[in-house]
């Protein structure tokens, strides 16, 4: 099954200020949200998984297809409060994109299959070659030596072997998408142990897609 996985961690914020900084940026956007503190059953079109801080980073699952709209969602937030904010999707198993700000700075954006729209879609292909993926002033700001988050960031194409992992202890081979909750891990997020520490679920509108902006 092809996943079109978006997650978003957001730095020394209680799960209270991430949901009112969330709800505030779909409600510029004309999407109504409800958060039920109670609800176990996400709806995989229309919930977001709010998850409480571990490590000072509170995450959030994204519905389905959120991967177009959690980078703009990532951004407006950030620049809003000030936070450091940290974004990874998935484009239908293909490739995993990062993007980290800190208030309306970039630190990081990358795509670990470069080339993967060159035929089709040229602009695509334009807009991620532009992408300053060096990972020095990401590894400067959240304090961790750029040489442990640095071989996360390779081609994923160009792999001899695509089961060749970073570090013996990670999870996942440099080949698999999955392998952005090892890098996480190195700035200390932890992808959640799915509906384990959940604060809640916000609901969104079912149409929010048809007005959040797209990136």
């Amino acid at each position: 099954m092809s996943e079109f996985l978006a997650v978003t961690a957001f730095h020394s914020a209680s799960t209270d200020q991430v949901i009112e900084a969330i709800s505030q940026h779909l409600g510029a956007h004309g999407v109504a949200s409800i958060f039920d503190r109670a609800a176990t059953k996400p709806n995989d079109r229309t919930d977001a998984q709010v998850y409480s801080p571990v490590n000072g980073w509170a995450v959030v699952l994204w519905p389905e297809y959120f991967n177009v709209h959690d980078f703009g969602l990532a951004r407006a937030v950030a620049t809003r409060t000030g936070w450091l904010v940290s974004s990874v999707h998935v484009y239908d198993s293909q490739y995993w994109e990062h993007l980290c700000v800190v208030g309306d700075r970039e630190l990081h954006i990358y795509n670990s299959r470069p080339a993967f729209w060159k035929i089709d879609s040229p602009d695509d292909f334009v807009r991620i070659s532009r992408y300053e993926s060096d990972p020095r002033r990401l590894a400067a700001h959240v304090g961790v030596p750029v040489q442990e988050i640095a071989p996360y960031f390779v081609n994923a194409s160009d792999l001899a072997d695509p089961n060749a992992k970073s570090y013996a202890d990670d999870e996942c081979a440099l080949g698999s998408f999955w392998v952005f909750t090892d890098f996480w891990r190195r700035l200390g997020i932890r992808y959640p142990d799915i509906l384990k520490g959940m604060a809640g679920i916000l609901r969104l509108d079912a149409d929010y897609s048809d007005k959040l902006p797209a990136e």
